[in-house]
């Protein structure tokens, strides 16, 4: 196919539509179904597309791999709108088996590669799926859950072409096409369901604000080289595979435990043109030894999001790369709002330091000030963000509960502000989430598994400054008399009920009641005023 000869349905023009019965935003000319992107990523052919440790694959073999193994899950009896499990570390293998779901006609389940055993079956009872696809080592955690396929074996079905491709399988816009695990504000995780429109809308709006619509580049559109050193089973590394297949990107896939000298050879070995990284990642790799020693001229697009960024970081990450010439670039967003929310490209950042950025086109955001039932929106004064657009989250699935109201409006739980130029600003955070090292935290979710240790009378958990992390996750801990208990303990009985990054590894173990709030709630501020120093510390 040539963009001469194919009109791309991704438009610019927005129109109004009935999106979950409200009127919203959307664009007129676009994509309907997950499928029609895997499709249209034939238009680059032969040029590479994923890159592993051990496999590369060019967009034509992936697309006919796909369709080999979602062949595979047709005849194991998978049908429309049946869930899958996808359980399995960064792997080209796992892009393969991610679009055979979906061209299989299922919903992808993704699950946390970093759960306990414990929330592994938790996400299993509270989405049913009929199978799961995943590799050896997380393949236990599924025992007696769910039958079971190894991610392996769905890409060993790469065969190089496919002369009779399956009709495109029955999905609607609005049905569910991704459920993605997001750490909530309580509770064990919850499944954002995300339909078609959702993601499609949130790829839609970022492409448009890059100017790298499908319909606004050609055929010879130069094939970047991005690294991919997020899980996949996030938002970010979801959104990323699939701008790739929309702009003939190769993407080279970072797999095990992040490394930072990993990172600095691949950028040199490969010639990546562009990463993304939280901040604790790109700290990381700007400050290896190696750092001094790989050439790193090739990378002229740096990005940053999923935590707060630090000025000196952006000065030092600009240093480190010599061909960002334009800046480190930021993005702001959520789960719940189906990806990005705000972007700000590296002038932007380094005019108006602390910027999340603008907010992107066909999404809508308001500051709704904290006066009692007012919902103001106020420019330049601080409120809660809410946002409201096509690329929200329909709910979370099997529950009642959700942050978006009636109205479409998703109160995301940060509090920002917009300056007169329109650019939205982060100050604050209304929900008791920790953000360590990129991943959200959800505080009461580590409380109540404390409170199961009989030792335990009362559980407080909550941010400390962390130089490298940003954050670490810290637990107050009140202890029954008699019932002694230490730090050791602790992490050992929380170890098969949290992913390890929701342990705890600060730890005040103490006698006696908390502070409290004039509404009878912990003082968490107070406990983190009152954190003693490391000598006291268990």
């Amino acid at each position: 196919m040539s963009a001469a000869t194919t009109r791309w349905p991704w438009g610019t023009d927005l129109t109004t539509e009935d999106v979950r019965g409200i009127q919203m935003p959307v664009y007129a000319e676009r994509a309907r179904s997950l499928v029609e992107i895997l499709d249209m990523s034939l238009r680059w052919g032969d040029r590479e597309f994923l890159v592993g440790p051990e496999m590369r694959l060019s967009y034509r073999t992936h697309h006919a791999g796909v369709e080999e193994a979602a062949r595979l899950l047709l005849r194991e009896g998978v049908r429309a709108g049946d869930r899958i499990l996808l359980l399995a570390a960064n792997s080209v293998e796992w892009v393969v088996a991610f679009w055979a779901i979906l061209r299989a006609g299922g919903v992808v389940v993704l699950g946390n590669g970093w759960w306990s055993s414990d929330e592994v079956r938790h996400a299993a009872a509270l989405t049913a799926p009929v199978l799961a696809v995943t590799d050896a080592r997380r393949a236990p955690a599924l025992a007696d859950l769910v039958p079971v396929r190894a991610v392996e074996e769905l890409g060993s079905l790469i065969v190089g072409s496919t002369d009779c491709p399956l009709p495109p399988p029955e999905t609607g816009e609005d049905d569910p096409a991704v459920i993605l695990f997001t750490s909530g504000t309580s509770g064990p995780p919850k499944g954002a369901v995300l339909s078609h429109r959702s993601i499609i809308a949130n790829q839609h709006n970022f492409l448009a604000l890059t100017h790298r619509l499908p319909s606004q580049i050609g055929d010879d559109h130069p094939a970047l080289r991005i690294l991919l050193s997020a899980p996949l089973f996030h938002t970010g590394g979801v959104q990323a595979i699939m701008s790739a297949m929309l702009t003939g990107t190769a993407v080279v896939l970072l797999t095990g435990r992040f490394d930072p000298a990993t990172v600095l050879e691949t950028i040199e070995r490969e010639r990546i043109s562009a990463w993304t990284g939280v901040p604790t990642a790109v700290q990381r790799v700007i400050e290896h030894p190696d750092a001094l020693k790989r050439d790193l001229s090739s990378v002229v697009s740096l990005g940053m999001g999923g935590a707060p960024l630090p000025e000196i970081l952006i000065a030092r990450a600009a240093k480190a790369f010599p061909g960002v010439v334009r800046g480190v670039s930021t993005n702001y967003g959520m789960t719940e709002a189906g990806g990005i929310i705000a972007s700000a490209s590296g002038p932007e950042v380094t005019a108006r330091p602390g910027t999340s950025g603008r907010v992107l086109p066909a999404v809508e955001v308001r500051i709704d000030v904290a006066h009692p039932a007012a919902g103001l929106v106020v420019d330049g004064e601080p409120g809660e963000i809410l946002v409201r657009s096509a690329a929200v989250m329909s709910g979370y699935w099997g529950s009642d509960e959700s942050p978006v109201g009636p109205d479409g409006w998703l109160h995301t739980g940060d509090v920002g502000r917009v300056d007169a130029e329109g650019y939205l600003f982060i100050v604050d955070r209304l929900k008791d989430i920790i953000i360590r090292a990129g991943e959200n935290v959800a505080s009461a979710h580590v409380e109540a598994a404390l409170m199961e240790h009989p030792a335990v009378a009362a559980a407080a958990v909550l941010g400390l400054p962390h130089l490298d992390l940003g954050e670490e996750v810290a637990a107050v801990i009140a202890v029954r008399d008699g019932s002694p208990t230490t730090p050791e303990e602790l992490r050992t009985f929380l170890a098969g009920r949290l992913a390890h990054f929701e342990v705890p590894s600060r730890w005040w173990l103490r006698s006696g009641p908390f502070p409290t709030t004039a509404t009878d709630k912990t003082d968490k501020r107070a406990l983190r005023a009152q954190w003693p120093d490391a000598a006291a510390t268990a």
